[in-house]
Parts: structure tokens; C-alpha cells; sequence
């Protein structure tokens, strides 16, 4: 199971790590990993209405999905659906903290603690849209700036993150966003190298 995922155990079989239910995380997770977030959504969604109640992988990772993909409102209205016993889960929790600051529009903040993979994909994903909006938006803005609509930790961490996006820095405290400089793609997703990259990025904070 994944670092963080770990699966609440009750007299309910879809609580419990049978090979089922561990093969299925897995599957989710590839999908995850590897950007088929359409795919994930649509065999998610089948279990979800095939069984009942769906298993705690299959809400958590369904989640996370509908965030990536920026359809807030589904990832609300699943909130909705999952079930108390899996939402008192530090996994799905942990993940609904970080998911429900997306929903609002809140600053976002990285955790201090280690992330599981959906919370770090998710978080790549709402730093992307941000950064995307901010050089549509701003000529320029200061670190500081970058750093609180980002929650990233440290100036050196939104120095690199820039950098490696092509914008400019002026005198260490002004940063010029360059438009156009991966951008989110057509039809409100996040491509899977742009995944890639601000996860290797995290990975390194």
C-alpha cells in the first residue's frame, strides 16, 4: 500500500488488504502515475456503482483524480458519497485537507510531513494552474508572492521552481512570468510531463 494509504480495517471484507482489493489500489495508482486520470475516473466510478460500499482505494484515489483533472464540483459531490467509516481514514482525510483548500481557492500550503502519491500529484497540479494563471495574469510579481499563492516553503524553493519554468528573476526579488511556458493543455487537464516534472520537483523540497 502507499505510504500514506493506509486502509482501515473493519468486519467489512472491503476494508480488509485482500489480494482484490491490493491488486486494485495498484491498478489505480499506475493510472495515477502514469496521467490516465480519464481512465481511472471511469473504472473508479464503476466499482463505485457496481459495489457498495466501493473500496476506500477507490474513493481515495477517485478524489484525487477529480481534482487533477480540475472537476471540482464531482470531487465535492464524491465527498459527499464516501462513506463516515472512510473519512475518519488518515489517508482519504489527509487527502480531503488538501483537496477541499483546491476546492475553495486558498492559498495552498505544503505540508511538513512526508506525502503519500495522490496528495503529491494533487498538489503538483493546483501549483501548475496557479502558476499558469499567475503568468497569464502578472507581469511581474514578487517571490514572496509566488511563494504564499503556491505554499511553498522557502524563497529557494519558488527560485527554482521559476527558473525551471523559463521566467526571469530581477535583483533576487521580482519575478517576470513568461506566457505561454508550460501552460496548462486544452480541455482543463495537466499533462503528464508537467506532472512528472513538479513531482520531481517536490520530491526534492
Amino acid at each position: 500500500m502507499d505510504v500514506d494509504s493506509t486502509t482501515a480495517v473493519g468486519s467489512n471484507p472491503k476494508l480488509n488488504n485482500s489480494p482484490d482489493t491490493e491488486a486494485q489500489e495498484i491498478l489505480y495508482l499506475t493510472y495515477l502515475k502514469k496521467g490516465l486520470i480519464t481512465q481511472l475516473i471511469e473504472e473508479a466510478t464503476e466499482e463505485e456503482l457496481t459495489t457498495f460500499p466501493a473500496s476506500i482505494d477507490c474513493y481515495l484515489h477517485l478524489l484525487a483524480a477529480y481534482i487533477i483533472k480540475d472537476e471540482l464540483d464531482q470531487a465535492r459531490l464524491l465527498w459527499m458519497r464516501v462513506p463516515p467509516i472512510y473519512q475518519n481514514d488518515p489517508a482519504i482525510s489527509r487527502l480531503w485537507t488538501l483537496a477541499r483548500t483546491v476546492i475553495l481557492r486558498e492559498p495552498l500550503a505544503v505540508p511538513s510531513r512526508p506525502l503519500s502519491t495522490p496528495e503529491t500529484l494533487v498538489l503538483a497540479s493546483a501549483q501548475d494552474r496557479t502558476l499558469s494563471k499567475i503568468s497569464a495574469t502578472y507581469q511581474s510579481i514578487s517571490v514572496e508572492q509566488v511563494r504564499v499563492m503556491c505554499g511553498y516553503t522557502s524563497r529557494d524553493d519558488v527560485i527554482a521552481c521559476v527558473t525551471s519554468r523559463g521566467w526571469t528573476l530581477e535583483e533576487g526579488e521580482v519575478v517576470r512570468p513568461v506566457k505561454g511556458v508550460k501552460e496548462r493543455k486544452e480541455g482543463g487537464g495537466v499533462s503528464l510531463s508537467d506532472l512528472t516534472s513538479y513531482v520531481s520537483f517536490l520530491e526534492t523540497m
